[in-house]
């Protein structure tokens, strides 16, 4: 362990590795990342790993948009797998009130950036062949959406953070 850092960061879980990533990124190079056992051991390895950009706020939005960028760059930058797939998402009414909300959702989304369509039931039947529309009234669907493995990502930021 190094007797000086400008940095040390306190967790090895996918925010800690993100931030040595980005510290990094800047041109630091006394980054210290400490973690009491092994990197995204934590609730990093709970998490789900799906990635739905919109958000309540523009500013998180953007955020969200820049981490599916990064994930989808992450494995080219550093030969470590993030499991990063975009495969969208969709968000099904089952009220007229339901739909309402999702409309504006969708509007929300495309004022932020974000792709967003409402789409008919039977369009997100044919991207869902399970799932059941006959007591749904609505849909909207955001084709960047995804999902990834938060243990890969984690590894991956970790592994730039150190070239």
């Amino acid at each position: 362990m190094p007797d000086h850092a400008r940095a040390v960061i306190v967790g090895g879980g996918i925010v800690g590795a993100s931030v040595a990533y980005h510290l990094t990124q800047l041109g630091w190079r006394d980054v210290v990342l400490l973690e009491q056992g092994s990197l995204s051991g934590g609730t990093t390895w709970h998490a789900a790993g799906l990635i739905g950009q919109l958000r309540s706020s523009s500013n998180f939005t953007r955020l969200i948009r820049y981490s599916a960028d990064l994930y989808s760059r992450l494995e080219a930058l550093t030969g470590q797998a993030t499991g990063w797939k975009r495969c969208g998402s969709v968000s099904v009414a089952r009220t007229a009130e339901r739909m309402i909300q999702l409309k504006r959702n969708a509007a929300m989304a495309n004022a932020y950036g974000v792709e967003a369509h409402v789409i008919s039931l039977e369009e997100a039947a044919a991207r869902y062949p399970l799932m059941r529309i006959d007591d749904l009234v609505g849909a909207v669907w955001i084709p960047g959406d995804g999902k990834a493995n938060p243990a890969d990502i984690t590894q991956a930021l970790a592994r730039g953070a150190r070239a």
